[in-house]
């Protein structure tokens, strides 16, 4: 069974390691019962995210990730078909409705007229043919007075035309903005549109027969990950000692992720029918210059070095487009791979984006096209309902920490 096998392998990294259930409870903030569970078959996570951070702080190395992350995937899409497969509790039938009971119909005579309702009729028909007489004389006046002065009628008409073969000439300024594009091309956004705080969702998503987890930190180590934040170094706290917690202290640093935003987004369907992935779009919502601020790593001065992703996004493109670059199998040899993907219940397929940027502020999300069956659309991706957001970091002072302070440092960008 799926979910025995995914214990089994927690069990295995967590006697390895040699923790107690207490100190890893402790160190990944949760309850000791609750990992308990993990770890025996009682329950499987709703999110990878606990999941690494639990291999990560037994050890577990690049390949043991791989593995216990399909693992979690069958796991996770066993649960969901049980979820979807329980019996619901009977309910009691409602007891059946009354029979209405007939009501009599009871015939009525008509009203009888009232005296003199012949004459009123006459005088209604008298009034009605006086008011017909006086709009054929109003008509008549209307053309003997347009014959006399042309010049009304005509402007009457002139402006009529105009509305019908120019209809935006009176709407408001509001409804067609100035240098609008036309409705047969694509419009293109504003280089340097305010920052959105939340992007909509298409209409469907709902209707996807596939889901996308989106782990935001995918970093196999601190090397080469980089915050942005306004801070100077005596306010920067020291950095954390597992990755697991990289998120939570730069979010604390008021840190945006600088230069890079690495992506892992797992890709997996509803159930047994399969699902084409043809390509993934990468839409700007807004682009302005990086806000001025400090670099800060958590790693200690190591540089860069990792491995590349699967699809590398330049943001300072005037169209960025995920391009496919080598990426380090377990085998040890770089493999490229790209669109198509064919995912199912039982076949996920993980997606690796990494998006950089020099020196520009952007926000963006990613727009996945898909068929399956006669069926087709387009599910995006974004950080639960904001764009995803990278920012420069070629101009800003960079520091890394030397264990006891924050000490200079140049980025390898």
């Amino acid at each position: 069974m799926e979910s025995d096998e995914f214990a089994g392998m927690l069990r295995g990294l967590k006697e390895r390691s040699g923790h107690s259930y207490g100190v890893l409870a402790t160190r990944l903030h949760v309850s000791t019962s609750t990992l308990h569970r993990y770890c025996h078959g009682a329950a499987v996570p709703t999110e990878y995210a606990p999941v690494e951070r639990f291999a990560r702080v037994c050890g577990a190395n690049g390949d043991e990730l791989v593995a216990l992350h399909r693992c979690w995937l069958l796991a996770d899409a066993a649960r969901r078909r049980e979820a979807g497969t329980a019996t619901p509790r009977p309910r009691p039938e409602p007891a059946p409705a009354p029979d209405p009971v007939p009501v009599p119909v009871v015939a009525t005579a008509p009203a009888p007229r009232a005296p003199g309702e012949a004459a009123r009729r006459r005088l209604r028909a008298l009034l009605g043919a006086v008011v017909v007489i006086g709009l054929i004389a109003a008509a008549s006046a209307f053309v003997l007075h347009g014959r006399r002065g042309p010049a009304a009628l005509p402007a009457a008409t002139t402006s009529g035309s105009a509305a019908t073969a120019s209809p935006t000439a009176s709407a408001p300024p509001s409804a067609v903005p100035s240098g609008a594009a036309s409705s047969s091309a694509p419009s293109t956004p504003s280089p340097t549109p305010p920052p959105a705080a939340s992007v909509p969702a298409p209409a469907d998503d709902t209707s996807a027969p596939f889901h996308v987890n989106v782990l935001t930190d995918n970093w196999g180590s601190p090397c080469g990950q980089w915050f942005l934040s306004t801070r100077s170094p005596a306010q920067v706290a020291a950095p954390p000692d597992t990755s697991a917690d990289v998120d939570s202290w730069a979010a604390a640093q008021q840190g945006v992720p600088g230069g890079h935003l690495r992506l892992q987004l797992t890709a997996q369907g509803a159930d047994a029918t399969p699902v084409v992935l043809h390509a993934a779009y990468i839409q700007v919502v807004s682009t302005r210059p990086a806000p001025k601020g400090n670099a800060y790593t958590p790693g200690s001065g190591c540089g860069g070095g990792l491995t590349p992703a699967a699809f590398a996004v330049d943001l300072d493109a005037p169209a960025p487009r995920a391009t496919a670059v080598p990426a380090q199998e377990s085998t040890g040899k770089p493999v490229l791979s790209t669109f198509p993907f064919r995912v199912s219940a039982t076949d996920p397929q993980v997606i690796n984006v990494d998006a950089a940027t020099a020196a520009q502020d952007v926000s963006w999300y990613l727009d996945l096209v898909w068929t399956s069956g006669d069926r087709q659309g387009r599910l995006r991706v974004d950080d639960h309902g904001r764009p995803f957001r990278t920012v420069g970091i070629r101009d800003a002072a960079a520091y890394f920490h030397d264990g006891k302070r924050w000490s200079p440092t140049t980025p390898d960008l």
